[in-house]
C-alpha cells in the first residue's frame, strides 16, 4: 500500500513539474491599456502609428508604429483619430489586439500647426516665408486646386507633401484653412486668374 501511494505521489509530482517546466518556457504575456492619437496607418504591414500617451508599466509617452493582431481592425481608422487601444506584449513582441476610436478626431489645425505653419504662420498670415492664406491670391482657389497645390508643391516656392500627409490628411488641413482660417473672409476679394 505504501507504496503504491508513493508511486502515485511521485507520478502527481512530475506531471507537476512538466507543467511548471512547460509554462516557464512560455514568454509571459501582458496586457497594457492606453490612447493616442493615429499619426499613420500600412495597411500593406498592418501597422498603425500612434502617438501615445504613457503606457503604464510598460512605456513613456511617444509615438511608435505597432503591429495589429489582424489587418481588419484599421479599418476605419485615419490619421487623426483619437483611439483607446489595448496591448500584448509577449516575450519582446508587442501587439495591439483591441483598438478603438474615442469619437473624438484631431482637426486640421493639427496637420497645419506641423506642416504649415512653419512657412505660413500661425494664423496663416504669411509672416514667414509662404504666401497669406487668408488674403489677397489664396483666397481665389477653390478646395480641390488647394490640394493639388499642397499634393504637388510649386517649384521654387512650396515643397510637395504628397509623400509627408496621407489624402486624408491634405484634405482635413485644406478643410481647415478653408472652413476655419478663412471664415467670414469674402473669397471675391482675392487675386482672380
Amino acid at each position: 500500500m505504501r507504496a503504491r501511494s508513493i508511486i502515485i505521489l511521485l507520478a502527481v509530482l512530475s506531471v507537476f513539474s512538466i507543467s511548471c517546466a512547460k509554462s516557464s518556457s512560455e514568454p509571459t504575456k501582458n496586457i497594457y491599456r492606453s490612447t493616442g492619437t493615429v499619426k499613420s496607418i500600412d495597411r500593406s504591414t498592418a501597422k498603425v502609428t500612434i502617438d501615445h500617451k504613457d503606457i503604464p508599466g510598460y512605456m513613456t509617452a511617444m509615438e511608435m508604429a505597432f503591429a495589429v493582431a489582424r489587418p481588419e481592425m484599421l479599418d476605419g481608422l485615419m490619421p487623426g483619430d483619437v483611439v483607446a487601444f489595448e496591448l500584448e506584449r509577449s516575450g519582446s513582441t508587442s501587439t495591439i489586439t483591441k483598438i478603438d476610436k474615442t469619437g473624438e478626431t484631431i482637426a486640421g489645425s493639427e496637420i497645419y500647426k506641423t506642416h504649415c505653419a512653419v512657412c505660413h504662420g500661425e494664423n496663416g498670415g504669411g509672416e514667414k516665408r509662404g504666401i497669406p492664406l487668408i488674403s489677397g491670391h489664396a483666397l481665389a482657389h477653390n478646395e480641390e486646386e488647394y490640394i493639388k497645390q499642397v499634393e504637388n508643391g510649386s517649384p521654387g516656392k512650396m515643397l510637395p507633401f504628397r509623400d509627408k500627409l496621407s489624402p486624408d490628411e491634405i484634405r482635413a488641413v485644406v478643410k481647415y484653412v478653408r472652413e476655419e482660417m478663412q471664415k467670414g473672409i469674402d473669397r471675391n476679394a482675392g487675386h482672380k486668374h
